[in-house]
């Protein structure tokens, strides 16, 4: 398993997203919530619940497409009254979720460099799928 306090891929989040005005902070997590990597203006704490709410609007999203006859989530948007939060598919398994630094932030810009991230290096960026264990150490 990763370790996650490393963050051995933070500065690539940094470099392509933290210096694009309007980004509070990014994530890359799995699709289930655990993060892999977080720009150095969020804490590892902070980064891991942040994470762990977009996995969850993730799966909200899903539903919502599902129930709507859709083909597939492509992108998440959620506004609220101090901030914007996007996430989009980075990889395979792999979400990638950035905070607004307000509700008046260039979503279109900081789009453009989410998506240029994940075409960049999202061969790259994929999570195994996680595979419970049972009591004996071997996958179910």
């Amino acid at each position: 398993m990763q370790d996650t306090h490393t963050n051995s891929l933070g500065w690539l989040l940094d470099q392509e997203l933290g210096t694009v005005e309007g980004v509070r902070y990014a994530v890359l997590m799995s699709s289930d919530g655990l993060l892999k990597a977080r720009t150095e203006t969020i804490g590892q704490d902070d980064g891991e619940k942040f994470a762990a709410l977009t996995a969850a609007l993730r799966a909200a999203g899903k539903a919502w497409d599902e129930f709507t006859g859709g083909a597939g989530m492509r992108q998440l948007l959620i506004e609220s009254v101090g901030c914007i939060g996007l996430t989009t598919t980075a990889a395979k398994n792999t979400m990638l979720s950035v905070c607004t630094t307000g509700p008046d932030a260039d979503v279109g810009l900081i789009s453009h460099h989410m998506v240029r991230l994940a075409t960049r290096v999202g061969h790259e960026l994929a999570t195994e799928e996680r595979v419970p264990v049972t009591d004996g150490g071997s996958p179910v």
